[in-house]
């Protein structure tokens, strides 16, 4: 492929300069840029000229193969990865919604979504996840993180795991990163949290990375999963290969920033309701903040996450969706970058590493960037300038989606 006529951002400075009060010139941008994949990775990217030479460069079979796309003026951004998302579920939850606008508590809650996930076959969880992933991919993101937990038997959750891998196999989808997270709801089957953290750590956890998980994660929050029981539950799982995340105080705060920390977790999520005095231990600890705009903005939470005081402690700052059914039905980044920006108070540049680079390495992996050797995935905005990235919402503005080189959409 060979994208040329419109502006790149390579995102080559995201990890030479802070995220608080980065800027595109930083990130890497060429207002007159293309890029040039090959065989699914980015061979060249930079001025329009110099990767035109890269192109002349090939031999002339090679030049036959590449397919070229004209940005005609607009931007061409990485792709974007979505660090914290459960698009793996059934059952339909707008009567929730239809209750909270009224101010009504919500008549079917996760224990819906759970009954619905479970009594679904294997066929209809993995069309339902590869349709769910598709519109993900249409807006944008090109790597996900996709978390279990709308099953919550031993062996439903396990065989969560193996569908993420599966659907996650199939062309024309994102990059996927499969998350146990076991923790997530009361189990009916047990007589309360402790015995099902128990047979989590016993039934679970062990078996979960041949299942395809990478991550283990928790709900700890007052009324679900307490910090002694998300310890136990996460220590057992770094003791069984998984790397570590944590839903940290979303509506209240129950210390679990402060277990973050201690865990030195590799991305901590949510985070509206925590101590700010948790910021620098997080800061110390490298730990990614993944904040989720778009689920305080749907459940009408006061304080969102002090998301600056995290960026001016040197902390990344993550933006993802949180897509689910219940707290947060939004399945675009291109949203929560615009909520980002409002309710966050983050620059468009900001914004723009929090979707891609920041995410990206809550998730260790090597993506969000259009680095020569790194992989071909891009999105083709309907911009005139970098800038105006999160400023348009209410519309999908990705013109074209670029997955290992292949142009989607």
């Amino acid at each position: 492929m060979l994208a040329y006529g419109g502006s790149v951002v390579t995102n080559r400075g995201a990890r030479a300069h802070a995220q608080a009060g980065v800027t595109f010139e930083q990130l890497g941008l060429h207002r007159r840029g293309a890029l040039l994949a090959l065989d699914g990775v980015v061979a060249a990217v930079g001025d329009e000229a110099e990767v035109r030479a890269a192109y002349h460069a090939q031999d002339e079979r090679r030049r036959r193969e590449v397919v070229e796309l004209d940005l005609a003026g607009r931007v061409l951004l990485p792709g974007f990865v979505d660090a914290h998302a459960h698009p793996l579920y059934m059952g339909d939850r707008e009567p929730d919604f239809v209750a909270r606008t009224h101010g009504d508590p919500p008549p079917l809650g996760a224990a819906y979504t759970i009954e619905r996930t479970r009594a679904a076959g294997q066929a209809q969880l993995e069309e339902t996840l590869a349709g769910h992933l598709r519109t993900m991919l249409l807006h944008g993101t090109t790597s996900a993180e996709v978390k279990t937990g709308y099953d919550l038997r031993i062996d439903g959750e396990l065989a969560l795991l193996r569908t993420i891998v599966r659907t996650g196999r199939r062309g024309g989808m994102p990059r996927v990163v499969p998350t146990l997270t076991g923790p997530h709801a009361h189990a009916p089957e047990y007589p309360d949290d402790d015995a099902f953290v128990d047979a989590l750590i016993a039934g679970a956890v062990p078996y979960a990375r041949a299942a395809g998980a990478v991550y283990a994660d928790a709900f700890c929050e007052p009324g679900w999963f307490t910090v002694a029981q998300a310890r136990r539950y996460l220590v057992a799982a770094r003791e069984h290969g998984l790397r570590l995340r944590l839903h940290c105080d979303e509506f209240a705060d129950a210390g679990a920033a402060a277990l973050a920390a201690e865990l030195a977790v590799d991305a901590a999520d949510h985070l509206n309701a925590m101590a700010p005095a948790s910021i620098p231990a997080l800061a110390r600890a490298g730990t990614v903040a993944v904040l989720c705009p778009a689920t305080a903005w749907h459940m009408g939470v006061k304080e969102p996450a002090p998301a600056r005081a995290m960026l001016e402690a040197g902390m990344q700052v993550a933006l993802a969706t949180d897509f689910n059914p219940g707290t947060a039905p939004s399945p675009s980044l291109q949203m929560a970058a615009h909520l980002g920006r409002r309710l966050l108070r983050l620059t468009a540049a900001e914004a723009l590493a929090g979707v891609t680079s920041a995410a990206a390495h809550s998730l260790r992996l090597d993506a969000g960037t259009l680095e020569p050797g790194a992989c071909a995935d891009a999105v083709v905005m309907e911009m005139h300038e970098a800038r105006e990235f999160g400023w348009i919402f209410g519309a999908n503005l990705a013109a074209a989606v670029v997955r290992a080189g292949e142009i989607i959409g």
